[in-house]
């Protein structure tokens, strides 16, 4: 019986043998300088400068991502104009992230937002990503387990909540079951615990995104991260770790003797456009291969793909990303059968380190898709099957590729032929050595590759393409989630501002007309200030500065009506955020002030009304009431606190005793006079 399944997970480190080779990796890019370094050493280069990885774009001519026009993701109709993810965020829409229920918030738009939400929002967003966010943790920091998920689950007609070991008793192809494809009450108990995890584990991610990691040690474990239905998307800087199905399924006849397939992908391209993957990290975390139990003879198998670009995507650019110790690695296409992703699934690999991968390096159906500059390394031959898959209908051009094979790997193996029938490779070093390694498999092929492609990657795009000695150097160096990210502005997160206000200083009245200003005096800035009014989000602004100096921002604020407004000003970073003190301002000016009417002498039923406001919050607006009837109605212009006026004359009055009074208005509110008589004689 498994034991992965039902067991309890921790944040998963990388695997110690992609450990050892890291660090093997360091040393080796050292060595010589360190042989060629004089006795006195010169003063140590200062450490790189972090970036703002959030602002940064796909740059111009960087394979199929930056290209622009017409892409048909299952069968949509969409332009693509390259690749910037969420640059042009509103600074509203940008987040900083330590937890998987925030992030899953972030990519939503709104706490507890629906992965409905997700997938379909195209609002342009930054997502930064700190320290390990676990998708195994729910929003009280309690960490769910697979047995967790099962327990939710009942199975059909026994009342007894679903387990994997009883799936794995029940479909033994060698017991009474036999090798049909699983069904029934168990399987579909399955099915709904696959779901209950899904709802849990997998996070979909829209249109106009950014998602970036700050610092050495951002990582996401547990995770299936879907793009899905969306376009213009950017993921760098993270170490995607471990994307672990709980409930894989039996698959008896996939393959001569069957296998287990699993549901989830690190990082999945599905039915998505403009899409670039920089600087990633992608690996199997505490579950790498070698650690699978065999159940049926057959691994068992609870990953699926580490960064897979299918149904129908178009127009990916995956670079200088490290893939290390998986089988099923990168694949681009779904199916064989189908045939709307003719035209579609154009992907650029370049700088990609893949260590001790099995195959599908990648493998490809339909697509256009350019490998250059990529270094492959095995430091055991085990695992491997192939890099190059030609599938059906698909169109590789492999240039100037670094292969460090294992001792008695024969290069042949390299490429595999899946329907396809041709591959255009050229500059290939194999262990130091120019290889034609179309050539080689050929020799051996029951259906060989024409050594052609139907496509020529410089028109489309403009790839630079280093010479092959150079390539393994140059991965080694720079793949992986190993960029300075975080900001120029700070090295932490920002420290707290204070907040002030002018509220009654311009005129002494207290008008609700005022300027909050967010101070940060002294320490680590932002880039981000948002204000909150009564715990409302009413402005964000983007900010400019480095720290230490001081940095202030202005909400200007008119038209409250009396009471109070208690802000806070929240300032972020990559690295963070930290909110303001409570400031609270009082309004009780804001209406006008009362205004005092006065009559002239009546004569013969007319009479001449002064309305005169002497010092206060003016008015826009002013309307004389006669006997409770509007008489007048006036337009005022407002120039608090100076006095204002509006004259009335009135006529045809009856004989008798008449009340006047006159009402005052502005956005905030009205204010009446007192009641003046006035008498006409008959």
């Amino acid at each position: 019986m498994p034991p992965v399944p039902g067991s309890a997970r921790t944040t998963s480190p990388l695997s110690r043998p992609v450990r050892t080779l890291l660090a093997a990796a360091l040393v080796g890019t050292l060595a010589p300088a360190l042989a060629a370094a004089p006795a006195a050493a010169a003063p140590p280069s200062p450490a790189p400068q972090a970036r703002d990885l959030g602002r940064e774009v796909l740059p111009a001519g960087d394979g199929w991502a930056s290209w622009s026009g017409t892409t048909r993701p299952d069968g949509r109709v969409v332009q693509a104009t390259g690749t910037t993810g969420g640059a042009a965020a509103d600074p509203a829409e940008v987040y900083v992230v330590d937890t998987w229920p925030e992030l899953r918030d972030a990519l939503a738009g709104r706490p507890g937002g629906s992965q409905t939400d997700a997938r379909r929002s195209t609002t342009p967003r930054i997502v930064y990503v700190r320290g390990t966010l676990d998708a195994f943790t729910q929003a009280d920091g309690t960490r769910l387990t697979c047995d967790d998920f099962a327990a939710q689950v009942t199975v059909a007609g026994t009342g007894a909540p679903f387990s994997m070991d009883d799936y794995v008793a029940h479909y033994d192809p060698s017991g009474p079951w036999g090798r049909e494809d699983p069904s029934g009450p168990l399987e579909d108990a399955r099915v709904a615990a696959a779901t209950v995890q899904a709802r849990q584990t997998q996070q979909h991610v829209g249109s106009n995104v950014t998602i970036v990691g700050v610092g050495d040690d951002a990582r996401i474990v547990g995770a299936n991260l879907r793009i899905r239905d969306a376009s213009n998307v950017i993921v760098r800087n993270l170490t995607l770790s471990d994307a672990y199905d709980c409930f894989p399924q039996w698959d008896p006849g996939d393959g001569e003797t069957g296998n287990w397939n699993s549901a989830y992908d690190n990082l999945s391209v599905w039915t998505s456009t403009s899409v670039w993957a920089d600087h990633l990290t992608l690996d199997d975390g505490e579950h790498p291969p070698a650690s699978l139990p065999t159940v049926y003879g057959r691994p068992y198998e609870v990953h699926d793909g580490l960064l897979d670009v299918t149904h129908g995507s178009d127009l990916v650019t995956v670079s200088w990303s490290h893939f290390a110790d998986h089988d099923k690695t990168s694949i681009v296409g779904s199916s064989d059968s189908r045939l709307q992703d003719r035209g579609q699934h154009r992907v650029t690999y370049h700088h990609n380190r893949w260590t001790d991968v099995g195959q599908r390096a990648p493998r490809v159906r339909f697509g256009d898709v350019h490998v250059y500059n990529n270094l492959y390394e095995q430091t055991r031959p085990g695992l491997f099957s192939y890099y190059w898959g030609a599938g059906i209908e698909s169109s590789i051009v492999a240039e100037n590729n670094a292969v460090e094979l294992a001792e008695g790997v024969d290069p042949a193996r390299v490429v595999a032929e899946w329907k396809g029938t041709q591959l255009r490779e050229t500059g290939t070093l194999v262990n130091g050595r120019e290889v034609d390694l179309v050539a080689a498999f050929n020799a051996t092929a029951p259906r060989p590759l024409a050594d052609t492609a139907r496509w020529t990657p410089s028109d489309h795009y403009d790839p630079q393409v280093q010479p092959t000695e150079e390539v393994a150097a140059t991965v080694r160096a720079g793949a992986g989630a190993t960029l300075p990210s975080g900001t120029p502005v700070a090295s932490r997160a920002p420290d707290a501002p204070r907040l002030s206000h002018d509220n009654g200083w311009d005129t002494g009245l207290h008008d609700g007309a005022y300027t909050v200003t967010s101070t940060l005096w002294w320490g680590q800035n932002a880039t981000v200030v948002r204000f909150y009014e009564n715990d409302v989000l009413v402005d964000a602004q983007w900010l400019d500065g480095r720290s230490p100096d001081r940095q202030t921002a202005r909400l200007d604020v008119t038209g409250k009506a009396d009471g109070t407004y208690t802000y806070v000003a929240e300032v972020l970073n990559p690295w963070g955020t930290a909110r303001s003190a409570p400031l609270t301002v009082t309004v009780r000016d804001a209406a006008p002030a009362r205004p005092t009417v006065t009559a002239g002498r009546v004569v013969d039923g007319s009479v001449t009304v002064t309305t005169t406001l002497w010092w206060g919050t003016n008015a826009t607006e002013y309307v004389l009431l006669v006997d409770g009837a509007e008489a007048d109605r006036q337009e005022l212009v407002a120039a608090t606190p100076h006095r204002q006026r509006a004259t009335t004359t009135l006529t045809g009055l009856a004989p008798g005793t008449h009340t006047l009074v006159a009402r005052l208005t502005n956005a905030a509110g009205s204010t009446e006079s007192a009641p003046l008589q006035i008498t006409v004689r008959g």
